[in-house]
């Protein structure tokens, strides 16, 4: 019985639903939305650098002759060199403004654009893989449900012919017409028939579970649609290829062309860079022209003023080294990437044409079903109505109902095999639009 405000769903239905919020796919769309704001930091890492400055100093102003590397620790003074070190104070006033621009670099700023755009390109074909590989998670979810349900109405049926077969012993022997050991055996075969519903029961329950859990649905108000048009599988599948479309594919392939790009941008770090340069900068100082001490206070103004603009051409030649080291080791990734393209595209080849070589053989074993289960309800029949007449005893009526729960059982499993190979075919093309036709609606 269908629970009340159930939620029927058919597998295109379940699929959807888990597209649309599955937790690994919000990851995926997130690392991609990562790679898109990227693009906008390396473009504003590329805006002029425009820095300004400005200080007010009190100190000392004794002056030697000499350089030295400031290693950014020594404090620079400016001042007249003097025979003794006097501790008088002087004040200074300094404004600064500089602009830096790095407007050329051979190509540079060009190569780190096509890599970040093949980062962008790697995320999205990581979403369309990430929703491939959950869209076959959900399509096994809801074939194991189906089946199991399928199986549990076989055991249900099973323990119905069971207890049949109880009862009509039980009343033979009631009545002196057989032994009491056939009661015993018919009510171990309707327990045993119970104990596998149970047992298929508990599968069917925990399919449901994992169905629920992918789809976000509640799990008390989950209902399978059954619709299966089992007949389309005698049809002759549709003639499927490979194609670099594939997600899987797909994904391998811009994984290469971002190893290619990025050997490109490590051999542009190398080369020179030019920059525009340009500052200007105000100051002032207590100290005369003459290297006297005057009042602070004159210290606080601005008494000269400069400005300088260049043009600045840097390279470094131990670069070319290191870029030459670090295109060995690219060269090598890409040489890994291609190989697993390469092998990627093998084995969904290999899938495709393993399932086709074997849906000859099951459709074969498709077409002989209907007579085995005919043969198998007939037997059970025979036997049912020789053991009435007391022609046939009580093993060779179970050897019946065995058989017959073993060949419906049996038919299921090929059923199962059939839609398994043709998901398998869908799989390795990523054309569904064939499988999905199984199970919809008329």
């Amino acid at each position: 019985m269908i629970p009340a405000r159930a939620q029927i769903l058919s597998m295109e239905q379940a699929v959807d639903a888990a597209l649309a919020r599955y937790p690994t796919i919000e990851a995926q769309r997130a690392a991609l939305a990562g790679f898109e704001a990227s693009a906008n930091v390396l473009k504003a890492n590329r805006l002029p650098n425009v820095r300004l400055h400005d200080q007010i100093d009190i100190g000392t102003a004794n002056g030697l002759s000499g350089s030295y590397f400031s290693m950014g620790l020594i404090v620079p003074t400016s001042g007249g060199r003097r025979e003794e070190n006097r501790m008088d104070l002087a004040s200074g006033n300094i404004a600064l403004a500089t602009a830096d621009w790095e407007v050329y670099n051979f190509g540079r700023y060009k190569a780190e654009d096509q890599l970040v755009k093949a980062d962008i390109a790697v995320g999205q074909a990581g979403v369309q893989r990430e929703q491939f590989m959950l869209r076959q998670a959900v399509i096994g979810a809801y074939l194991d449900v189906l089946w199991r349900g399928r199986i549990l109405q076989l055991e249900s049926r099973n323990i119905a012919r069971a207890d049949t077969v109880s009862r009509i012993i039980y009343n033979l022997v009631n009545n002196g017409i057989r032994p009491g050991l056939d009661s015993s055996l018919a009510s171990v075969e309707l327990s045993r028939a119970r104990l596998n519903y149970y047992e298929i029961d508990e599968g069917l329950r925990r399919s449901f579970l994992q169905l629920s859990m992918l789809t976000g649905r509640s799990i008390n108000q989950l209902v399978v649609d059954t619709t299966f048009h089992q007949q389309q599988l005698l049809g002759q599948p549709n003639e499927l290829t490979v194609s670099g479309a594939h997600p899987i594919l797909h994904y391998q392939h811009t994984l290469l062309g971002r190893q290619q790009y990025e050997i490109e941008a490590i051999r542009k770090t190398a080369l020179p860079r030019v920059s525009v340069l340009a500052s200007g900068w105000a100051r002032g100082t207590s100290l005369d022209i003459n290297n006297n001490f005057g009042p602070l206070g004159q210290g606080f103004g601005y008494s000269r003023t400069n400005f300088l603009v260049g043009l600045a051409a840097t390279v470094n030649l131990t670069d070319f080294r290191r870029v030459k080291s670090r295109t060995q080791v690219q060269q090598w990734k890409i040489r890994e990437a291609n190989a697993r393209l390469d092998f990627e595209k093998m084995k969904l080849e290999n899938t495709l044409a393993s399932s086709d070589s074997v849906l000859a053989t099951v459709r074969q074993a498709l077409l002989e079903l209907p007579n085995t289960i005919r043969s198998a309800e007939s037997a059970y029949q025979q036997r049912l109505s020789l053991y009435n007449n007391g022609i046939e005893n009580i093993l060779g009526l179970t050897d019946a109902m065995q058989l017959l729960n073993k060949v419906e059982k049996q038919a299921v499993e090929i059923q199962r095999r059939a839609v398994e190979l043709r998901l398998q075919r869908a799989y390795a093309t990523s054309d569904f639009e064939d499988f999905f036709s199984f199970f919809r609606r008329p």
